[in-house]
């Protein structure tokens, strides 16, 4: 069966070699093959086409030659710009949320997960709705209309709108009885410990071995929307809950942290944070950044917090000793392999006594 193709463009940053080779990843996930990648210097985005003029006559010759199905844009664009490309090449345009979101779709298992993506959608949706007024025909007047010459983009706009409003409710619910379990976890005394990082990073299959447990763990982006929540046996012979949230990535658009909300704000009630890394990228400082920035956006409290290296058997041992070094705090494991995890343990508990709980 063919893959459907795209093209990335983008234009150009200081990290926009790394930040393609992510948009290609993601787009992988959701089975699309990425042919080929350009990036534009400009100063700004083109208003109207968000590239040059030039360049697009120049992408449209490409998508005829190749036949391409699709063009992905590596950054978030207004509905004129969208409306504008569409238009011109006569194929589908994503941007970088759309692709997140249609990634997030397709890994939605849990009843809050599907609700969160549903409405981070149809929120996405409804500017570039609005947009394409003056291209929508008029509708005469029948059930669920304001009578004869209501705009079609009207009743489209009220029927987003009051499904946002119906999922936001429920949605509302499943957080209410969240939070009823999460005063019984308070009362319980039980140390609460969230593990947090890049997506990728290893987190679903270290709570698996942390927890004995076979959790669903792909090597996907974003397989883990709604948090799980395990307990796990320390050395001391105490338990604690360890929990598994949704992972990070650059550029998230506001709307997705805002329907992710209730997910991630979890974390807000840890005793510790892991800020898993999988030290076999190269660039695994720049992402520690983009997880300290995340957990800033969402108004995490300043909770302390333990640097796990993951992946240690994909590295050299030197690679690592001189790791060891520069991050003297820091816990160097292998998930996979179950390499070092007592050892995080002990540690997780020594952080952990140190804070209050009877």
């Amino acid at each position: 069966m063919r893959k459907n193709k795209a093209l990335i463009i983008g234009l150009y940053k200081p990290s926009y070699a790394e930040s393609f080779l992510e948009l290609e990843e993601l787009c992988e996930t959701i089975g699309i093959k990425v042919v080929d990648k350009i990036f534009q210097k400009r100063n700004k985005p083109n208003p109207a086409f968000y590239i040059g003029k030039g360049l697009l006559e120049k992408v449209k010759e490409f998508f005829i030659r190749e036949d391409i199905d699709y063009l992905v844009i590596d950054d978030n664009i207004s509905h004129i710009q969208r409306r504008n490309i569409e238009k011109y090449l006569e194929k589908k345009v994503y941007d970088r949320t759309e692709i997140i979101l249609e990634i997030f779709a397709k890994h939605a298992k849990t009843n809050e997960g599907r609700l969160q993506v549903e409405i981070a959608r149809l929120k996405y949706l409804l500017p570039y709705l609005i947009g394409q007024g003056k291209e929508l025909s008029r509708l005469g007047g029948g059930i669920g209309t304001r009578g004869p010459g209501e705009k079609r983009l009207e009743y489209s706009k009220r029927y987003i709108k009051n499904r946002i409003k119906k999922l936001e409710s429920k949605l509302k619910k499943i957080k209410s009885i969240r939070q009823v379990q999460r005063k019984k976890r308070n009362q319980s005394n039980i140390y609460k410990v969230s593990i947090v990082g890049y997506t990728n990073a290893g987190k679903t299959t270290l709570l698996s071995n942390l927890a004995k447990e076979t959790l669903l763990s792909k090597n996907e982006m974003f397989t883990t929307l709604s948090p799980v929540s395990r307990r796990v046996l320390l050395p001391s012979g105490r338990y604690a809950i360890f929990s598994d949230t949704v992972g990070f990535i650059r550029n998230l658009h506001p709307l997705i942290i805002e329907a992710f909300h209730s997910t991630l704000e979890e974390i807000n009630f840890s005793d510790l944070i892991i800020i898993l890394v999988d030290v076999a990228d190269k660039n695994f400082e720049e992402k520690i950044k983009i997880i300290h920035k995340t957990l800033e956006s969402i108004n995490i409290a300043k909770i302390k917090t333990l640097l796990v290296f993951n992946k240690i058997d994909l590295c050299h041992k030197d690679y690592i000793k001189n790791l060891q070094r520069r991050f003297s705090n820091a816990v160097f494991i292998s998930a996979k392999n179950k390499e070092n995890i007592s050892t995080l343990l002990h540690q997780v508990e020594n952080l952990l006594q140190k804070e209050v709980k009877i």
